[in-house]
């Protein structure tokens, strides 16, 4: 029951980080980006890469050392469907993350560089589609934990 409980733990703490870094990304990017805050930004988001790591890592853990086990996940439904909304919040991540790579390049070679308007926006409606997506996936682990989608 401990390891069920630590397992958990650890797997809300890191969805809930990843959630605040997805959160700080937005904000950041809602104001004039200069050097300094591409930096930042470039920072956060190697932050995003590995937290969501952790929460890909604590989650397997659960599935195959947790409580429930293996066979409950694997026939559930809303198991499913929120492993397919993690893997498309990840895929949507890449344009974020390929946006600051280059962007912390250019500031790099260029102090002064700031991102064009039309990027940064299109880099925000990325982060709000992962922002959508990712919310859909607190919805599926409580109905999963109720025992809906067997």
């Amino acid at each position: 029951m401990f390891l069920d409980w630590l397992l958990a733990s650890f797997h809300h703490l890191a969805v809930f980080s990843l959630a605040g870094i997805l959160a700080a990304e937005l904000a950041l990017t809602a104001t004039v980006l200069d050097g300094r805050t591409v930096l930042r930004l470039a920072r956060i988001d190697a932050w995003f890469g590995l937290t969501a790591a952790i929460v890909v890592g604590a989650g397997l853990s659960r599935v195959f050392f947790a409580a429930k086990g293996f066979d409950y996940y694997a026939a559930n439904t809303f198991f499913w469907i929120k492993m397919a909304l993690f893997v498309a919040v990840g895929l949507i991540s890449a344009v974020p993350t390929f946006s600051f790579i280059v962007w912390r390049r250019q500031v790099r070679a260029d102090a002064a560089f700031r991102p064009p308007a039309a990027e940064v926006s299109r880099l925000r409606r990325a982060l709000y589609a992962e922002a959508a997506l990712f919310a859909l996936i607190p919805l599926c682990a409580a109905a999963m934990a109720r025992g809906y989608g067997i």
